[in-house]
């Protein structure tokens, strides 16, 4: 945990999460807490501290450790965070995304899945972190797991890519900002890449995610995301239901409509295999180190769990790589995370390629520390050759 003051930290009086009380993370940090015999944490909502109910400084006393949690499917904290990011004026040169005002927001029916203007709500989020790290500013001598600073570059699936890259991280080529379907289709030619990954640039979870591929005359696009015409006007959802779109009007609509909420690009590179089905790794990286690591399975391009893939045998796969290439690519997620110095832990997805000798990192989740079932999973710093290696740094500055 990196102290944000200028002074020495003291041992920890308590916890404090910013994020939803009623949300699975925030029950389950609780519970590890209570197994630690640590008391429970200070939980302060999101929408509190955006409508100014409460303030950091009020509840962060000295020696108190400060943990940034998801905002995650709460509703009224996604309303909160779309009308926050409604006053933000874009600074993006691009522009011209798409947005919904605060009327329309107070107007907007709740509807389960619906995809609203994600590049407005990472506005908001921004807006909501900078005020978190202004308030910290005025409590002393505490800890934080998580810099503001941090999840607002990690969301940002643009300036997380750029960044991994430009520190000669492995990442999947990208053909810069894309902005339309035919956009999209120049580029890829550009690039001579038939396959791609089209991301949010501010989502999460697979939402929204399309993996487009282009062969010959034939072109298609798996995606969870159902258009609906509703109204006169096509709404999108998302679902875990995978849909594959062919006919090319609806996947100029598609691609259309998710580049007005501004998307990250990316060569959708091929996976290793095993079992008669594709994989990659979720690695959770903890203070500098690489400590579990899971396997995602799936017969189609996205391996997100919540989509009811399976996890798979780690032991087969690093067995099957061979001890050089796992060792490579658990270095390179503790290297990635190192570009983010202000958070503790982070969770990597990285790629094993089809021949198992190279890797490339997918991304990096600000909140990836969530694996359920963890006390199960082997410690892979253990993997390595070297005992020295397996010592976890201090993280204090």
């Amino acid at each position: 945990m990196s102290p944000s003051a200028n002074s020495a930290v003291a041992a920890p009086s308590g916890f404090v999460v910013v994020g939803h009380p009623d949300d699975r993370r925030v029950a389950l940090f609780g519970e590890a807490l209570a197994r630690l015999g640590l008391p429970p944490a200070r939980v302060i909502p999101y929408v509190d501290l955006l409508a100014g109910r409460v303030a950091l400084p009020e509840v962060v006393q000295p020696g108190a450790v400060v943990r940034i949690e998801s905002p995650g499917k709460d509703g009224a904290t996604e309303q909160a965070l779309l009308a926050a990011g409604a006053e933000v004026a874009d600074q993006d040169p691009e522009g011209g995304y798409d947005r919904i005002t605060r009327h329309e927001l107070a107007w907007l029916p709740a509807e389960r899945g619906r995809i609203l203007p994600s590049r407005q709500w990472y506005l908001g989020l921004c807006a909501e972190l900078r005020l978190v790290e202004q308030q910290l500013e005025r409590c002393p001598r505490h800890q934080v797991m998580n810099s503001p600073a941090d999840v607002a570059a990690v969301f940002d699936k643009r300036q997380c890519h750029e960044r991994l890259s430009r520190h000669g991280i492995p990442v999947p080529r990208s053909p810069g900002p894309v902005r339309s379907y035919d956009g999209l289709l120049a580029r890829m030619e550009q690039m001579r890449c038939p396959r791609v990954f089209v991301k949010p640039a501010h989502g999460s979870s697979a939402s929204g995610v399309v993996a487009y591929e282009v062969g010959g005359h034939r072109r298609q696009a798996t995606t969870t995301v159902e258009m609906v015409r509703r109204d006169g006007e096509v709404r999108l959802y998302n679902s875990r239901r995978i849909r594959v779109y062919r006919e090319p009007g609806e996947m100029a609509t598609l691609i259309d409509m998710l580049c007005r909420q501004r998307v990250h690009v990316e060569q959708w590179l091929p996976k290793a295999g095993i079992d008669e089905q594709t994989f990659d790794l979720r690695v959770l990286v903890i203070a500098g180190r690489a400590r579990h690591a899971v396997v995602r399975m799936s017969r189609g391009p996205m391996t997100n769990l919540h989509l009811l893939n399976a996890r798979g045998n780690l032991d087969a796969v690093v067995a099957r790589m061979g001890v050089a290439a796992w060792d490579a690519a658990r270095r390179t997620c503790e290297q990635a995370t190192r570009l983010f110095p202000g958070s503790l832990y982070a969770g990597i997805d990285v790629l094993i390629t089809a021949g198992y000798r190279s890797h490339a990192i997918l991304e990096v989740n600000a909140f990836g520390d969530l694996l359920p079932g963890a006390d199960q999973l082997r410690d892979v710093s253990r993997d390595s050759r070297n005992p020295d290696d397996r010592m976890p740094p201090v993280v204090d500055r």
